[in-house]
């Protein structure tokens, strides 16, 4: 049975460093993790070991004391990694059922949505030691081989390019709209290059955007410019450059809290968040939940005769026989929404339990109904320190009108019809390929890192990255360390 021994540093719940030694030992049935000598994790069958070559820095990483996960932890996401063969993998993060290749009866795995898995762990951010230590336990179907012609510098960027393709991909812009990316950064820039590879598919068809690229500093827009933003708009802390400035959607890629109130001013059909920093914003404490679960917030129907006519978004988010909703607001329900659906009432604590226990179709709600934030922060967290969901992934609550309701977000929602998407994992296979087969997204890393740290410059690295100074950093692997 192969055991392997190596030392990382650990991420700590006051944002230091501490070194500690691992230990984890197993095989194809089965591995456990050991840290400084103490008992860790028992991982099923499943896992396979690769050995760290690179991981990047991102703004998940940098707020990740704010995350719902326990701590200290090697972290690190963004992976690039060997076999003992010496190919390359990148790593899907998600550890679910689907991923490990095991048996199972997880209806969120068999509906297609493995990275939503609630038994899942999630590689350096809930469980699995991360990218950041030399060594790595991986899902075994989560592996894709990194093909010859990408080089490296690109490879350790698959990760968060899927990330913001499955943003586009999700956002679906429209013909002659104008797509704005709040913050284009780290992320930011990916999502700018995924908006440009889009608009230039939609060329040979009259299906094109613009797509505009707002930030601070000048470097970052000439930058943007040359991943394919059609125009760009330097703003300050106040945004008063932005004050006649209207766009059909904004991406918020910022991981700054404060951020969102301007993506909802400045946006006409859709903000679509991409930030999971962990902390309240614009009125809502559950905001990083909704990212994680891909959550949408969206008015609720005006009409009533939308219900009956299976135009309401109950209807199109369905996933068993007949939908359900929750309704968690104090106002009663309209007549069309009893006729046209599986209801129930009252707080969100409370009709927990009868969704989890359901058999037909996900063990959720298909979507809640709410006037305030706090019962918006009700449906995406009923239970305090549990990460379960009152609405299924990729739901959404719906928001009835409430002038009394301060939270700006909201009030966009009810009264202007404004929709908040969010998305988080891509599909690697598709980045992948995409990166694959383009000269120039061969380059994004050449053109996006900035900096580069060996494993034991962790600590300098993350305040690098935090610096305005740094686009993107990348922790490498130089001599990785361990014994097998």
């Amino acid at each position: 049975m192969p055991t392997i021994d190596f030392d990382a540093l650990d991420y700590r719940a006051d944002q230091t460093f501490a070194a500690a030694h691992y230990t984890l030992r197993g095989d194809e049935k089965g591995w456990s993790v050991r840290r400084d000598g103490v008992a860790l994790l028992e991982l099923g069958p499943g896992y396979r070991l690769l050995r760290t070559r690179a991981c990047g820095v991102c703004s998940t990483d940098l707020a990740r004391h704010h995350l719902p996960f326990p701590l200290p932890q090697v972290i690190g996401h963004e992976v690039i990694a060997t076999d003992e063969q010496g190919r390359r993998f990148v790593v899907e993060i998600n550890a679910s059922h689907h991923a490990r290749g095991v048996a199972s009866d997880c209806a969120f795995c068999r509906a297609g949505l493995p990275t939503h898995c609630p038994e899942r762990l999630t590689l350096g951010i809930h469980g699995l030691p991360g990218g950041f230590g030399p060594w790595m336990l991986v899902p075994e179907h989560a592996c894709l081989e990194v093909p010859a012609n990408v080089p490296d510098s690109a490879a350790v960027l698959v990760e968060p390019f899927a990330a913001a393709l499955h943003a586009v991909q999700t956002l679906a812009p429209r013909p002659g709209e104008r797509i704005a990316v709040l913050g284009p950064r780290r992320l930011g820039m990916l999502v700018v290059a995924a908006l440009a590879g889009v608009r230039n598919q939609g060329k040979r068809t009259g299906h094109e955007f613009r797509i505009a690229a707002l930030a601070r500093d000048p470097a970052l827009l000439q930058l943007a410019t040359s991943f394919g933003a059609t125009e760009t708009i330097q703003v300050d802390d106040e945004a008063s450059a932005l004050a006649d400035q209207a766009f059909d959607c904004v991406i918020d890629t910022t991981g700054n809290p404060a951020a969102l109130a301007t993506a909802v001013r400045l946006a006409r059909r859709e903000v679509h968040v991409k930030s999971t920093h962990g902390q309240p914003s614009c009125g809502l404490s559950q905001l990083t939940g909704l990212v994680v679960d891909e959550l949408a917030l969206e008015a609720f129907p005006s009409k009533p005769d939308q219900a009956l006519a299976g135009t309401a978004p109950w209807q199109r988010l369905r996933t068993g026989k007949n939908p359900r909703v929750a309704w968690l607001a104090q106002s009663p329900p309209p007549l069309s929404l009893l006729r046209s659906a599986e209801l129930t009432r009252g707080p969100a604590a409370r009709l927990l339990p009868s969704y989890t226990q359901a058999r037909d179709g996900l063990p959720r709600a298909d979507c809640a109904v709410a006037a305030t934030a706090a019962e918006v922060d009700a449906a995406i967290r009923p239970l305090a320190g549990d990460e379960t969901s009152l609405v299924r992934p990729r739901g959404s609550i719906l928001i009835l009108p409430n002038p009394a309701e301060p939270s700006p977000l909201l009030r966009a929602v009810a009264e202007r019809g404004l929709r908040l998407g969010s998305s988080r994992c891509g599909d690697f296979r598709r980045a992948l390929d995409l990166i694959a087969g383009d000269a120039e997204l061969q380059r994004i890393g050449e053109r996006l890192v900035t900096h580069r740290f060996a494993a034991a410059e962790l600590p300098a690295a993350f305040a690098t990255a935090r610096s305005r100074g740094c686009i993107k950093a990348v922790v490498e692997h130089r001599d990785a360390g361990g014994r097998a």
